[in-house]
């Protein structure tokens, strides 16, 4: 949602306000009057209300920053990466940013999976069933820097003092959620060569199954 644009193509959304996002709109997101005994423990048609409402018709292809996405098709059995360079690509890929924020939001047990759907250029309908990329890519930061190598050697980013394959120059900024108080910082360096070109086999092959 940071990444939204607004119709100046400015910030749609300031940091200051995601608190403000989940204190207003938290206990009506997590109410326990939407609990179900047989599924997920809440229906998720606030979320998808509140999300739809704020991000309206802004698409993948239009975030402010590169963004990466990461998603789990139940139907298909794969992790599927929504990401800013995909969508500006494919047409199959450019979801509206609220489908994916949805999805990506929709872990199991808490939420309901998020079906949606888009089109290619030939006019063909791709369908998606999911739910939260944490149930494949427990680890975002690898899955970003993978694509970023990835974006890199396609040339499709160029940056003056990084090259394919270069790890010395990333510094890694994790903010988590265990600890309001902890933010790591983790150099890229400490990965190994053969580390990050198998991660980027394996999210190329997640790339071309989703396609």
């Amino acid at each position: 949602m940071l990444t939204a644009p607004d119709k100046d193509n400015q910030p749609l959304f300031a940091a200051k306000d995601i608190n403000n996002f989940y204190f207003e709109n938290g206990p009506k997101i997590f109410t326990q009057h939407s609990a179900s005994a047989a599924g997920p423990m809440y229906d998720g048609k606030y979320l998808r209300m509140i999300i739809k409402e704020l991000l309206g018709n802004i698409t993948m292809n239009q975030t402010l920053t590169d963004v990466v996405i990461p998603t789990f098709d139940i139907k298909l059995l794969q992790p599927i990466m929504f990401t800013t360079s995909d969508a500006k690509a494919k047409s199959s890929k450019n979801a509206l940013l609220a489908d994916v924020c949805v999805a990506t939001s929709a872990a199991p047990t808490g939420f309901p999976a998020h079906y949606f759907e888009t089109k290619d250029e030939d006019g063909k309908t791709h369908s998606f069933n999911l739910i939260d990329g944490g149930v494949a890519a427990t680890n975002p930061t690898q899955v970003a820097i993978t694509l970023i190598f990835n974006e890199i050697l396609k040339g499709n980013f160029k940056f003056v003092d990084i090259k394919p394959m270069d790890t010395t120059k990333i510094l890694v900024v994790s903010l988590g959620a265990e600890n309001k108080w902890c933010a790591n910082l983790v150099r890229v360096s400490k990965f190994s060569i053969e580390y990050i070109v198998t991660s980027a086999n394996r999210v190329e092959k997640y790339q071309d199954k989703s396609n």
